[in-house]
């Protein structure tokens, strides 16, 4: 299982979670494209703070919610009815302590996947039977830091280990339909 693709998906709306349309359709078209990754290290733009954080979840993950969430507070409240119990890997949240070094991650226990995570694998891989392990984004540090977090977790796909980032190249939520057309994606993100 070797080569195995770092991923970007831009999750935009978190109503995507819950929708059928041309992004959600492109991410249930990735995951029947590509092998049945291993496990999942997943990079969400909404895990960005101080230092680093690996997620070690020792069962099924507790999804991140919260009423305080400054973005999520404005959708519906069937996304907090979503599930997605994705196991964790305890090994690869210690490995990436390790691969990441002289960087120290620590240890997570109380963030769960959120949204930018979740609400994308749950089409790409309905079941919810890859484990995932989400890591922080140092909020701190300039770009070619992460470039070079990427670097070193980049071995991991010739081991079958999916590299997944979302987000958005920005969050702007005045652009969001709010009940009418969703705008089209833009040429360069439809898949080929």
């Amino acid at each position: 299982m070797a080569g195995m693709p770092a991923i970007f998906f831009g999750h935009g709306n978190p109503m995507n979670a819950l929708l059928d349309n041309p992004y959600t359709e492109a991410w249930r078209i990735i995951g029947k494209q590509i092998s049945t990754p291993k496990s999942i290290v997943s990079v969400s733009a909404h895990w960005f703070v101080p230092g680093s954080t690996a997620q070690r979840a020792d069962r099924r993950h507790p999804q991140y919610r919260t009423e305080n969430h400054s973005q999520f507070r404005w959708f519906s409240p069937r996304t907090y009815q979503v599930q997605y119990p994705a196991a964790g890997d305890p090994e690869l949240a210690r490995r990436l302590q390790r691969m990441l070094a002289p960087v120290p991650v620590t240890p997570g226990h109380s963030w769960g996947l959120d949204h930018g995570a979740w609400s994308v694998l749950r089409h790409a891989w309905p079941k919810a039977d890859i484990p995932v392990v989400q890591l922080s984004i140092d909020e701190a540090q300039p770009a070619a830091f992460h470039f070079e977090i990427g670097r070193k977790l980049a071995p991991l796909r010739d081991e079958g280990i999916l590299i997944v980032g979302s987000g958005n190249v920005v969050h702007n939520l005045h652009a969001c339909a709010w009940g009418r057309h969703m705008p089209d994606p833009y040429d360069w993100a439809i898949p080929s």
